[in-house]
């Protein structure tokens, strides 16, 4: 490894402009200089690299042909660098100018980490949003927590590059939650490094979020479900089994109950075959 080993810092973005620029900014202006930023136009209405005009040559571009959500673009992206290190943006995010190096000194000193995140500030329409005990940060092997929620930010996350590869990136199959299911993967793999200082603003307002998905549980469930076949047959996962299967049990009878008084009958019966299959702990597909 070099001294100063260079990070591939990928963005995804479904239009958003302006705040695109702005999350630009915030990479450009890291005091770590060694990376290089992928920025993944996600088959946006008008190519974004039409309207963005950036000289700095550590910048790319690349455009799918097809919307296919934020997993996708990130792996597409970290696929085009070569670099030891892999560092996520989402568009609406904004890095603090430190991140970058915080993180890498980090990995200098603690070689057997695979990957780290940190923690966040919350703004919401420009004004600070205090985090609830539930969102709490945390390193270390905290698999069962993360179960019930998205606990690690993806803007917030390094990780070396053959840890991400050798667990093949996001699933493609996730449009939504696909950070929340291969958190759990990894969890499940590695420990997560953590720093405790806010090095990620992330911002909330009136555009469009993917986190704001109708039923976004049943997106969660599937990736419990996936994590359970994943880990059943691994003996030094098996304390982890029955608190995941009541997570998925807990979420699966509140979708049912959500379902069935918003009159959507067939999608409480989906639901409540859920419920059977992880009463009966079958570990075939669901969807």
């Amino acid at each position: 490894m070099t001294e100063f080993p260079a990070v591939d810092v990928v963005i995804p973005v479904f239009g958003r402009v302006d705040l695109l620029q702005e999350a630009i900014t915030s990479v450009r202006e890291q005091s770590y200089p060694h990376w290089n930023l992928w920025i993944v136009d996600d088959a946006s209405p008008e190519p974004l690299a039409t309207r963005i005009r950036i000289t700095d040559p550590r910048i790319h571009w690349m455009r799918l042909q097809k919307n296919s959500g934020p997993g996708v673009a990130r792996n597409a992206g970290a696929a085009q660098g070569k670099s030891p290190f892999i560092a996520f943006l989402d568009s609406d995010d904004l890095w603090h100018p430190e991140k970058l190096s915080q993180q890498m000194a980090f990995m200098s000193v603690q070689p057997q980490c695979q990957w780290l995140h940190a923690n966040e500030l919350w703004l919401r329409d420009g004004i600070a949003v205090k985090q609830k005990s539930e969102h709490r940060k945390q390193g270390g092997q905290f698999l069962e927590r993360a179960f019930e929620r998205c606990l690690i930010a993806t803007s917030a996350v390094l990780l070396r590059r053959p840890f991400f590869e050798s667990h093949g990136g996001f699933a493609p199959h996730f449009f939504v939650c696909e950070d929340f299911e291969l958190w759990l993967r990894l969890l499940a793999a590695s420990p997560v490094g953590y720093l405790d200082e806010a090095l990620v603003t992330k911002r909330a307002g009136v555009w469009e979020q993917l986190s704001a998905t109708p039923e976004i549980d049943r997106f969660r469930v599937l990736a419990l479900h996936r994590s359970y076949r994943q880990i059943r047959g691994e003996i030094a996962m098996r304390d982890y089994l029955e608190p995941l299967l009541a997570e998925a049990e807990r979420k699966s009878r509140m979708l049912a109950v959500g379902a069935t008084k918003h009159g959507n009958t067939r999608r409480a019966m989906r639901y409540q075959a859920w419920l059977t299959l992880f009463n009966t702990r079958r570990t075939r597909a669901i969807r």
